[in-house]
């Protein structure tokens, strides 16, 4: 078992913290890895603390990113291209890992040499790795791909580890994105298609924080953010098309399109709203009379009926049914078994 990871991550302005992600990799049980840093431009003092690392051991490689557009996915990109691994798997400046991660997720990739990626439990924490115990993710009965469509991810970026000829060959990280990358990456491989196991059964891996300033939170709803979002849904429907497989998830795309609408209608963004009405046209997701629906509430919003909740809530709640059938269930589930650092 010598196959080697590449450990990728993005930086930017994480100096504060790093040092425990840093940690976690050092710690690994599993000695073939090397960790390739791409840093966005950081203006506090991540480059030297990168620097310092990459002095200490020379697994740790560092690079800066030296191409448009700026961002999380321009960097991890441009580290997968300059690794050397068999396997690649993505990690954040913030989030750790347990110290038996690469040793575990290394011989379930071995026990499954015909998949191009394995899918592993996490844990979410605040302060210290076992302080909610809360897993992220979890199996259901449903297929993959609807719960991802609907809101309720099998894993995020994080989740999987990959061989990386495989992550390559589906497109790698699409690099415009501000929000939603790790979605339409993986609504992206599983209609490519790929083949991939989830190893849910095993012990969490993986600690993500989780805090009030991550690029995910900040700016929900901010322009950038919500053109992403409507990118990620508008090829999203394409590629269902493209497949054949409208009929199959036509609900978990529709589920996915109000959401997108509702939240541009919240944002004041009817550029997008028009665009995201004419993709449910397109793609026959909703009705002439649900269309009447969608088009009192943009009214109302323009109108600022909101001032007026008992009308207007009424109105929106209209809209969110029509992309609620179904119910999905996102549960948060406490791990009782031993967290290992």
């Amino acid at each position: 078992m010598n196959k080697v990871v590449s450990i990728i991550t993005p930086s930017f302005n994480r100096a504060y913290i790093v040092d425990e992600t840093a940690q976690s990799i050092f710690n690994q049980t599993y000695p073939h890895w090397e960790w390739v840093i791409t840093d966005d431009g950081s203006t506090d003092e991540s480059w030297e603390k990168l620097q310092q690392y990459a002095a200490t051991d020379s697994r740790v490689k560092i690079f800066k990113r030296n191409r448009d557009p700026k961002g999380a996915c321009v960097c991890r990109n441009i580290s997968v291209e300059r690794c050397t691994g068999d396997y690649v798997m993505f990690l954040d400046t913030d989030d750790v890992l347990a110290s038996f991660c690469l040793e575990q997720r290394v011989k379930a990739m071995e026990e499954n040499e015909d998949c191009d990626f394995v899918i592993f439990p996490m844990l979410l924490f605040k302060n210290k790795p076992d302080d909610t115990r809360i897993i992220w993710n979890i199996d259901k009965d449903e297929d993959d791909l609807a719960r991802i469509l609907r809101g309720d991810a099998v894993c995020q970026g994080t989740g999987p580890l990959w061989k990386k000829s495989s992550f390559v060959k589906v497109g790698m990280w699409k690099e415009d994105l501000k929000l939603w990358q790790d979605i339409e990456l993986h609504i992206r491989s599983l209609l490519y298609p790929v083949k991939y196991k989830k190893r849910l059964d095993l012990k969490p891996d993986v600690f993500l924080r989780t805090s009030d300033d991550s690029l995910s939170r900040v700016g929900y709803y901010s322009l950038p953010k919500m053109q992403s979002r409507i990118s990620v849904y508008k090829g999203a429907c394409s590629r269902v098309k493209e497949v054949g497989k409208q009929r199959q998830y036509a609900m978990p795309l529709k589920v996915m399109g109000i959401d997108v609408l509702v939240s541009a209608v919240k944002s004041g963004y009817y550029e997008g709203v028009s665009e995201i009405i004419d993709i449910l046209l397109q793609h026959q997701i909703i009705n002439d009379q649900e269309l009447q629906k969608v088009k009192r509430y943009i009214a109302f919003s323009k109108a600022k009926l909101y001032k007026l909740p008992f009308l207007y809530k009424g109105v929106q709640q209209k809209v969110m049914n029509m992309g609620n059938a179904g119910d999905v269930t996102i549960t948060s589930v406490k791990w009782n078994g031993e967290v290992t650092l």
